[in-house]
């Protein structure tokens, strides 16, 4: 069982299934996540019958837990249906900005021990499989996604960003909306890496 269905340490789902629109997506953390699930997916939760949520907080949470793959006999039958199947990633330097900058400064904690502190987690963590013990907005790729058992349709970068989302939407036939959330990218997120991973 390679597939990583749920996150035994966030308590979330990252990879979901919409059965109206056949769309299995995987959400990367620092990789568009807020723009597809938030921006895209959940403006649709009456439309797909997700109850509504007076608690705000969770409302992210109980959209994919609502859309949760629930065991891997499941999952393999989604996979025979042929699903609209997509993720989006970034260059593992820029999501590591973007989540020291998002998820870090604030703490005082420099750039430098930043990425210092995630190396020693990543070497020392017991599950190389799944890397529980690293935080969720950089943990690796496949720890999500499991790129070695879905034949994703679509994998999207942020750099063909625009694009591939309306590829995206033309396959699931929805209308695509120029919506994008929380969304470091292009000159200064690119300049800024640079500069960063300069010294």
């Amino acid at each position: 069982d390679n597939v990583p269905l749920f996150d035994l340490r966030y308590n979330i789902n990252h990879i979901i299934f919409i059965p109206k629109y056949n769309v299995l997506h995987c959400e990367i953390p620092k990789a568009a996540s807020s723009t597809w699930t938030v921006g895209t997916f959940m403006k649709l939760a009456d439309e797909l019958g997700v109850p509504y949520r007076q608690n705000k907080e969770h409302e992210r949470t109980d959209f994919q837990k609502y859309f949760q793959i629930k065991n891997m006999e499941t999952f393999n039958r989604i996979l025979e249906g042929d699903p609209v199947s997509f993720t989006n990633v970034r260059h593992p330097f820029e999501r590591l900005v973007s989540a020291y900058y998002n998820q870090v400064q604030s703490s005082g904690k420099t750039f430098d021990q930043f990425v210092q502190s995630v190396l020693m987690t990543a070497n020392t963590t017991q599950n190389k499989q799944t890397y529980f013990e690293m935080n969720q907005h950089w943990r690796p790729y496949n720890t999500y996604c499991a790129f070695c058992n879905i034949n994703y349709k679509v994998i999207s970068k942020m750099e063909t960003f625009n694009d591939d989302k309306k590829r995206i939407m033309d396959l699931l036939g929805l209308e695509d909306e120029e919506t994008r959330l929380m969304v470091e990218t292009g000159n200064t997120i690119e300049s800024t890496t640079r500069e960063l991973f300069r010294n």
